[in-house]
């Protein structure tokens, strides 16, 4: 056996002692460092991402209860339901029947098995109240109808007076498009 001087016995614990904390520094300690800086980085993005996530979901949330209480709506209304008479009486209603220029319905496929009537009234010499009063009971309405489009003008006759373009949109009875189950869709 060799015996080591005192000297030789400290060098011999230094060097082993500073393996130790090499050792230490590259197994432990250095990959913990880099791991930090990496979470330092991803975790700001990942926050973001939910930030994301969360605003999305809740604009999943309204528009799934948007489409639940469309489907509701327009599973009670009438299946006899024609938008154009009913728009006739509404016009007559709000005595607009004689400003009338112009109303034309047509059909529109919006996708297979869905499809919607489109009603384009064009009225002409009317007030404000009067326009407003009509959009109202449309909207309003337990009728499964809402406005798609509206484009007001003055009336080139009478300053105080509008000319206005509506179309009115309900979707067609009948169509199976209407009992569409969420979950399928995904």
């Amino acid at each position: 056996m060799v015996l080591l001087t005192t000297r030789e016995r400290l060098l011999a614990g230094g060097l082993i002692a500073a393996v130790g904390v090499w050792l230490l520094y590259a197994v432990a300690i250095k990959p913990t460092c880099q791991r930090i800086r990496t979470l330092e980085r991803v975790i700001p993005e990942k926050q973001a991402e939910l930030h994301t996530l969360q605003a999305k979901s809740i604009e999943y949330v309204a528009l799934r209860k948007d489409f639940e209480d469309f489907r509701a709506g327009a599973g009670t209304q009438d299946p006899n339901f024609q938008l154009t008479s009913y728009l006739e009486k509404l016009i007559k209603k709000h005595g607009l029947d004689k400003h009338l220029a112009d109303m034309a319905p047509h059909t529109v496929e919006v996708e297979p098995g869905y499809s919607e009537t489109v009603v384009k009234i064009d009225l002409q010499g009317i007030s404000l109240k009067q326009l407003v009063g009509l959009l109202k009971e449309i909207e309003a309405s337990q009728a499964c109808a809402q406005i798609g489009s509206l484009h007001i003008r003055r009336d080139p006759e009478v300053e105080t007076l509008l000319d206005s373009t509506v179309e009115i949109h309900s979707p067609q009875s009948g169509h199976s498009g209407l009992a569409v189950n969420l979950n399928e869709r995904r």
